[in-house]
């Protein structure tokens, strides 16, 4: 100790908490611990890294409970609620501000209560077709522009 100070420990975790329709907690994810001891300039809140890594988890955890979401609706027919059988399965890569996404995507037989033009579908595929977020396309865009 200098001149009768203590040092300090600080320890900071950054969870993403995933809720029910109803508001209660479902599903928890830790995203990143950051311990600091001393109070300098360098240790001042978050170093740029520290960020990046905190958004990309946090856009990564989002991104994964969201299209598993969405592939738990796409499970079953909604047209007379029968199971729809798996295929197989591919990788979907989803391009963000915050990095690349490879996201598995299965590939579905269509039910027979209803006349298709294929037998099989990805849903996933299906709902994004882009493969970019409209911020990167829009960012990619307004810096495109800036060049000479």
């Amino acid at each position: 100790m200098v001149g009768g100070a203590r040092r300090i420990t600080m320890r900071v975790r950054i969870q993403v908490v995933i809720e029910s329709a109803a508001g209660k907690p479902t599903d928890v994810h830790e995203i990143m611990g950051i311990t600091r001891e001393e109070l300098r300039p360098d240790t001042l809140g978050l170093t740029l890294e520290e960020a990046k890594t905190v958004l990309e988890g946090i856009q990564r955890t989002i991104v994964e409970q969201q299209t598993a979401e969405y592939l738990r609706t796409q499970s079953h027919c909604p047209h007379c609620g029968n199971k729809r059988y798996h295929k197989g399965q591919h990788t979907v890569t989803l391009w963000t501000l915050f990095g690349k996404f490879r996201l598995q995507s299965p590939r579905l037989y269509h039910c027979q209560c209803r006349l298709h033009t294929t037998q099989t579908f990805s849903p996933l595929a299906e709902r994004l077709p882009e493969r970019s977020t409209p911020e990167l396309l829009y960012l990619e865009a307004k810096w495109a522009s800036l060049m000479s």
